[in-house]
């Protein structure tokens, strides 16, 4: 028997052998479930920590992005329905372990979707603060038990039918003063983090482009403007993520004046933003800056905040 074109897609370069991806329905929507996310949603069944993971349905392909920082995004999961063992793919934004912390479990639960990440996220990532230094970054022991299902990224890579990781993040607007506090350990000393294994996720339907995020610590304009280099004709239905607005994640403190986290919003709908969803480490003070500007078109992220773009 035959497969129709319009069910059966190309495997993705990096996929793992053998496998194919089915679009299980013709649409123009992103749906995007939070797995994990700092802050409890409406349902109290699910585990609320710092971090995030958001599950992915487009183009008839599941992904996730992001793992948090424990096994409990697969706990929240199951109770919402969502199989994490027909998963396609997963992705991690960068190496901190609030992102990528969940991995083993995930790797417990699917035994054959690709895990992409950018060269470099196994680097020594630090944070530093008052002179006590945190090993903040991946656990390098889960990463060396299943070699075989990584995706070392570099450059461009199309991970599945329409999502694209891309790595060339410009510079053209400052990145995140929180960042100050964030540190590569080079022998006994620490340097400051340039996050060259940070990546940009573009998930592309018809009708438009998602833009995911992760943390942002290379600045959420310069990663929506690298996703307008590539895909300039393709309007943005969304950015979603973190954009590292916050200097503090328990207090939510600000990492810049309240003046330029508005001229912030005003940048994204300059670049064309339609719908704005964040939450992690943008923090309460600034994502509550961001709805005055605006308005309706932001979304707070909550665990179990379940978006259509």
């Amino acid at each position: 028997m035959h497969s129709s074109p319009d069910r059966l897609a190309r495997r993705p370069s990096g996929a793992a052998e053998g496998r194919v991806f089915y679009r299980k329905r013709r649409c123009t929507s992103v749906r995007i479930t939070t797995l994990i996310e700092n802050s409890p949603g409406s349902d109290d069944r699910l585990h609320s920590e710092h971090g995030l993971s958001l599950f992915v349905e487009a183009n008839g392909v599941r992904m996730l992005f992001d793992l948090g920082p424990s096994p409990r995004f697969a706990a929240n999961a199951e109770v919402l329905g969502l199989d994490l063992a027909a998963a396609d793919l997963a992705v991690i934004s960068h190496g901190h372990f609030d992102h990528g912390g969940g991995l083993a479990r995930f790797l417990e639960l699917n035994d054959h979707a690709p895990v992409f990440l950018r060269r470099t996220a196994d680097g020594p990532h630090y944070s530093a603060a008052l002179t006590r230094e945190r090993y903040i970054g991946l656990d390098l022991d889960v990463l060396a038990s299943r070699p075989e299902r990584l995706r070392w990224v570099d450059g461009e890579t199309e991970a599945a039918p329409g999502v694209h990781l891309l790595t060339a993040i410009p510079r053209s607007e400052p990145r995140p003063a929180g960042n100050a506090r964030l540190f590569l350990k080079a022998g006994d000393s620490f340097v400051p983090d340039p996050f060259d294994h940070e990546l940009v996720c573009v998930v592309r339907e018809p009708d438009g482009m998602v833009v995911l995020t992760g943390c942002a610590h290379s600045g959420a304009t310069n990663m929506v403007r690298a996703a307008k280099a590539r895909f300039p004709d393709d309007p943005i239905k969304g950015v979603v993520g973190g954009f590292h607005l916050a200097l503090n994640a328990a207090t939510g403190a600000l990492a810049m004046e309240p003046k330029e986290v508005k001229a912030f919003a005003r940048m994204l709908t300059g670049l064309g933003c339609a719908r704005v969803a964040t939450g992690h480490c943008t923090g309460d003070k600034a994502a509550s800056l961001l709805q005055g500007r605006l308005g309706e078109r932001l979304t707070r992220l909550r665990t179990g905040t379940v978006l259509e773009l």
